[in-house]
Order: structure tokens, then sequence, then C-alpha cells
């Protein structure tokens, strides 16, 4: 019994540690964010100073958008240490909302198509991985 307790008196702790549970959720989305930046300047650099086609532009945009409602996932997981698919799926629907809400502000007539489904789609797929990965991590 009494190690039960000490239990969660550490998860509290490192809660409290790590600055609340609603901050610790930004800044899950403030990593996949930036996650996604890094790699869209790379790749816009690439397609400046290579061949490289903007074919390739969706494979690249899903593959970012898996990586980076991943790490949402996992940071949300990893921070309220319970029900990681669930919490990382979460993270992963809220990162593409975001992204959807910023993608209609930067152009006109904005619409949600097929693309946009397996998007949302890939986005929930990679944050519950990530979720998972995040709740069950080594401390």
């Amino acid at each position: 019994m009494k190690k039960n307790k000490t239990k969660k008196r550490n998860k509290t702790e490192k809660k409290v540690k790590n600055g609340g549970t609603g901050l610790c959720l930004l800044r899950g989305m403030a990593v996949a964010f930036a996650i996604t930046c890094i790699i869209f300047i790379g790749f816009g650099i690439l397609l400046t100073y290579t061949s490289l086609s903007e074919d390739s532009l969706p494979r690249v945009s899903l593959i970012t958008t898996a990586i980076s409602a991943a790490a949402a996932g996992y940071d949300w997981a990893a921070c309220l240490g319970k029900k990681g698919i669930l919490w990382g799926a979460l993270a992963g629907a809220v990162y593409t909302v975001l992204l959807f809400f910023i993608t209609s502000l930067a152009r006109e007539g904005f619409a949600v198509e097929l693309s946009g489904l397996m998007t949302l789609a890939v986005a929930v797929a990679g944050g519950a991985v990530g979720g998972i990965l995040g709740v069950n991590r080594k401390n």
C-alpha cells in the first residue's frame, strides 16, 4: 500500500516539475510544429538546389504529419502517464485541426477534401503510435 502512494506522489511531483499538464500538452504541440517547420524548410531547400521534383511533396507531407503527430502523441502520453493510445490519437487529431486552421488562414477557399481526411487518419495513427511509445518509455 505504501509503495502505491509513493508512485502516485512521484507522478504528481513529475507533473508539477514539468510545469503542469496544460503546459506539458502545449509543449507537445510546439514540438510537433517545430518538427514540421524543420522538415518543410529542409525539403524546400532540397527542392530549390537539387533536381528533386515537386511531385514528392504529398508523400513528404504525409510522412512529416506522421512524424510530427507521433512526437506530439509521445509527449502527451509521457506527460500524462496513462492511456497512451487515446492521448496520442487525440494529439494527432489536435495537430491536424490546428494544421487545417493554419492552412485556411494562408489560402482562400480552403475546404477539407479526401486528402485532408487521409492526413487526419495518418496523424491520428501516428499520434497513437507515439502515445503508446510515450506511455511505455523508461524513465
